[in-house]
């Protein structure tokens, strides 16, 4: 077997309380971030939302977009917070972006009548399908309209509609089937993807921007993803659990599970600061460094125990120290070449793989870490302040 460290005597356990000190400040911080932000960055696929792929024709002669000239178009119409993610070829460039909470994007129908709530109070009223003039309804194809009787004049209804957010707004005198008159306030519905397109072609007038591909996630399905990942995240730890507690004891599977736990938290809390959205892929990411880092731990488990049998006379936190200091090569190997590949990912899987590698990458150096300085010590401790030593059946003197 490649050994790169010959015989290392490193005292781990001498500084275990200053390693969970460090983890506890990390943790801390990591959670305060997130209570600051209101929780998890959620992306769409749990917050639900609304995903447009566009491809830019990059013109001859003409620089191509860059993600922050998006942004800036975005803000001018209140969506300078989506996210903006850029690919590009020689000839075209793709952007998603992505908007969060399509709901509140109320059709203009809606938007027009509490805009009459607002400024004409109960002084209106609408009118029903089977009361218009059907012969004499303007052509309304592409408009969002609403039909009412009210006592406000002409004058006043169209300053309602133009405080409405729709373009093309309009004020048209209707008699119903009754004979009673009634106004028609009406314009061209501002979806979120005409919206976008509208001003991006308005900012780049001499780029072709083409409409690839529309994904929405509601709501009631985000939250349904979001409590299945966390579902498929506590299930995975129960039955490590089970696992550890079967092929050593249940104090082994506790502390594996409190070192994942370490991982995961300190991860979240990395990516609230960082304010990087949680993904389904980020939590696919998250499940793979479960089992890097569990992985790594039942290694250092599996020594522990048969160091346990092999030197009965020596201190458990000496046999602990032993069993890490003679695998360690195996996990600086294991982790050195694993992070080369992922630094790869890193810096040249573009934009779509730089959060899935970046929760990898971090997963690598907090699991390493927590293996050694986490679960480790969890049966150090337990030792010393109980003297049950997992592993050995004679108290531990």
């Amino acid at each position: 077997m490649l050994k790169i460290l010959h015989n290392p005597k490193l005292d781990f356990q001498s500084k275990r309380h200053l390693a969970m000190s460090i983890s506890a400040i990390v943790i801390f911080i990591g959670l305060l971030s997130m209570v600051l932000h209101g929780g998890p960055n959620y992306s769409i696929d749990f917050s639900g939302g609304l995903s447009i792929l566009l491809r830019f024709d990059i013109p001859e002669g003409k620089p191509p977009i860059t993600e922050a000239e998006v942004r800036r178009s975005l803000a001018k119409i209140d969506l300078a917070n989506s996210e903006v993610k850029l690919s590009r070829s020689e000839e075209a460039e793709d952007i998603l972006i992505s908007v969060k909470e399509i709901g509140r994007f109320k059709p203009p129908e809606s938007i027009i009548r509490a805009q009459l709530n607002q400024k004409l109070g109960k002084t209106w009223h609408i009118v029903s399908g089977d009361q218009l003039n059907k012969e004499k309804l303007p052509d309304l194809t592409g408009f969002s309209y609403v039909v009412i009787t009210t006592e406000a004049n002409e004058d006043e209804l169209r300053s309602v509609i133009n405080s409405v957010d729709i373009d093309n707004p309009q004020v048209i005198k209707h008699q119903t089937i009754a004979g009673k008159e009634a106004f028609i306030l009406a314009g061209e519905g501002k979806d979120t993807v005409t919206r976008i397109r509208k001003v991006l072609s308005e900012d780049y007038p001499e780029y072709t921007i083409d409409l690839r591909s529309i994904d929405r996630v509601g709501p009631r399905i985000g939250a349904e993803l979001r409590l299945q990942a966390i579902g498929a995240i506590l299930a995975a730890l129960s039955l490590i659990v089970i696992y550890l507690w079967i092929r050593f004891e249940l104090l082994f599977g506790v502390a594996a599970v409190i070192a994942l736990f370490h991982d995961v938290i300190i991860t979240l809390g990395i990516f609230s600061l960082l304010n990087i959205e949680i993904s389904l892929t980020i939590i696919g990411a998250f499940l793979t460094l479960v089992g890097y880092s569990l992985n790594d731990t039942i290694v250092v488990f599996d020594r522990i125990r048969e160091n346990l049998k092999r030197y009965k006379n020596k201190s458990y936190a000496e046999v602990v120290n032993l069993s890490i200091n003679s695998t360690l090569s195996r996990t600086i190997i294991t982790s050195g070449t694993t992070m080369m590949v992922v630094l790869v990912l890193f810096f040249y899987g573009g934009q779509v793989l730089h959060s899935f590698s970046l929760a990898l990458l971090i997963g690598i150096i907090v699991g390493t870490y927590s293996s050694i300085y986490i679960a480790s010590p969890v049966l150090v401790e337990w030792a010393t302040r109980t003297g049950k030593a997992a592993g050995r059946k004679k108290k531990v003197q």
